[in-house]
């Protein structure tokens, strides 16, 4: 799930943007359970609600970006996992299945287009 979608970063900021990024994650449940087709064909599982531990954990995120210099979304936050894109013209057969998830941690994570899962986890934190 993306918190904030920090865009390219030159490899030699790499390291002060991963420190920046150190901010306590706190300890929250996500439940999802609301499958949705979006614009563009893109399927994803919303959750139920928006616990006050990710709005915060979000909030000090974006604190920690502007603070690097970097940008943030100005659109408002819609959590939410992706599970297919070019997915126009599915249907859901039933709804899906109430899903439990406990965060207690967040990580910086590469977008690598190509490589096998696409994406390589540079930092954890929590």
């Amino acid at each position: 799930m993306t918190l904030h979608f920090i865009g390219p970063v030159a490899r030699e900021r790499l390291d002060s943007v991963a420190d920046g990024l150190a901010v306590p994650t706190g300890s929250f449940e996500m439940r999802f359970g609301r499958a949705e087709l979006w614009p563009g064909g893109i399927a994803v599982l919303s959750p139920l609600s928006c616990p006050e531990g990710l709005r915060a954990l979000h909030r000090r995120l974006g604190d920690a970006l502007r603070a690097l210099g970097l940008p943030t979304e100005a659109r408002p936050y819609r959590p939410h996992v992706t599970f297919a894109r070019k997915a126009a013209g599915a249907a859901l057969r039933h709804e899906p299945t109430a899903l439990r998830w406990r965060v207690r941690s967040h990580a910086l994570v590469e977008s690598r287009p190509g490589r096998a899962g696409g994406y390589v986890v540079l930092r954890r934190y929590g």
